[in-house]
């Protein structure tokens, strides 16, 4: 519980730093996910940080392409979904950071703020998950 509570404090803080405070709800999720069930199936490492930057490449594309109307929230959401659903990297709250990009619209501390936030919860995720595996406790398939 005190690794979640670090995690959550960091996020906050980039958060705020960058200003884009919106952020922080799919990245605290994801603390939660990698410290308290660490051994659930949305909680691996590779499933972390592939999501997260699919969504971050996804959504700066469809920023520079169409901007942040509608039809590009939808068609951005919907490939996101789809990734997450059928590929075997699954870690939902990078949804919620794709919905939250567009009320927090600014790129480049989405980008900048999104990748440092989820390079940290990837590290974060590597440490518990070795440690966990070490100690003879596998994850759930």
């Amino acid at each position: 519980m005190i690794s979640f509570l670090i995690l959550f404090a960091i996020i906050s803080m980039i958060s705020y730093v960058f200003k884009i405070i919106l952020l922080a709800p799919p990245f605290a999720v994801s603390a939660y996910l990698i410290t308290v069930e660490n051994r659930g199936r949305f909680s691996h490492p590779n499933s972390l940080i592939i999501s997260y930057l699919l969504v971050i490449t996804l959504t700066t594309i469809f920023h520079m392409l169409m901007g942040t109307q509608y039809l590009s929230i939808y068609l951005n959401v919907s490939l996101v979904a789809i990734f997450i659903t059928y590929s075997r990297f699954r870690h939902p709250p990078a949804i919620a950071l794709t919905i939250f990009s567009y009320i927090a619209h600014n790129d480049v501390l989405f980008v900048e703020s999104s990748l440092m936030i989820a390079v940290i919860l990837w590290f974060a995720d590597r440490i518990i998950y070795y440690a966990n595996k070490n100690e003879g406790n596998t994850r759930n398939p």
